[in-house]
């Protein structure tokens, strides 16, 4: 999800001019066929190999996703925890464990928000206490992705009611944007200003606003994660893998198949990240201006 990271970018382009953004990023995307998080381009998509290895650790791997304090958090649904890793990949901790069913995670501030199919939404400060139900009014969430002003947008899936929802800051009240069956990631659309939802059971992948306006909805079977590329096209995850979508055309390619993918990230290469820690930057991720 690309969101509050333009200071960030915009820092790493002084250093690195340009020409060489790319490759300072990469996404991460979970998989629990082998239990890896794999990287990939995020211009065209390209798999470049895995990251980390969760062999004896994971059971389905859903996010993986930056904290501020540089390391990879890494949810999973069936193992009940959130895994914390570094960005050469090694395991560090269990940040998290205990809290059922655990999908779709984001961070606000030095805050890890986590959903959970015991329907709320958990919040944890930065060393992993547990503050308190950010979210539990009957939704039964599987994404959470937060704005810069606090107000965050909801992927739920509480059967007769599925849909994706605008939440207040406080996380007491929200209003409906849409309808649709089994959302599961939500994303922020670069090219314009928009959202992206991709939905398990409606098969779709629909860019939306705030305003609950539906602008475009794609075809894509089972899908479970979304993020725009670079050059203009929609990388996205089902139980079959990894694919690219030309959304003039509809045209769909093939990434890495055989592996039943989740959500999609974007963080900064390891080597940036040490840049941006000197310079003082916070790795902060998903906020949007």
């Amino acid at each position: 999800m690309i969101t509050k990271t333009a200071p960030m970018l915009g820092a790493v382009a002084v250093l690195f001019g340009a020409a060489s953004m790319a490759s300072a990023q990469y996404l991460l995307i979970p998989e629990s066929s082998n239990d890896t998080v794999g990287m990939y381009d995020p211009y065209d998509g390209t798999y470049l190999g895995d990251l980390i290895d969760g062999a004896g650790l994971f059971s389905t791997p859903i996010n993986a996703l930056l904290g501020p304090d540089g390391y990879i958090y890494v949810s999973d649904q069936v193992a009940d925890s959130v895994f914390r890793f570094d960005t050469d990949g090694n395991y560090v901790d269990t940040f998290v464990s205990g809290y059922n069913n655990i999908r779709g995670a984001d961070f606000y501030g030095d805050h890890l928000f986590v959903t959970s199919g015991d329907d709320y939404v958990a919040e944890f400060d930065a060393d992993g206490n547990f503050v308190g139900n950010f979210i539990q009014d009957g939704s039964d969430p599987f994404d959470i992705f937060f704005l810069a002003d606090g107000r965050s947008l909801l992927a739920n899936i509480q059967g007769t009611e599925d849909d994706i929802r605008l939440y207040a800051a406080d996380g007491m009240s929200h209003s409906s944007l849409f309808s649709v069956s089994f959302p599961e990631q939500i994303q922020y659309m670069p090219s314009t200003g928009n959202y992206l939802n991709i939905s398990f059971s409606d098969s779709v992948v629909s860019e939306f606003d705030l305003d609950g306006v539906v602008y475009n909805q794609w075809d894509f079977p089972g899908g479970r994660g979304v993020y725009e590329l670079g050059n203009g096209n929609l990388l996205l995850t089902s139980g079959s893998g990894v694919f690219s979508l030309n959304t003039d055309n509809g045209d769909l390619t093939e990434i890495r198949g055989g592996v039943s993918a989740r959500f999609i990230e974007l963080i900064p290469a390891p080597g940036v990240l040490s840049l941006l820690a000197l310079a003082g930057l916070a790795a902060r991720r998903r906020r949007r201006d």
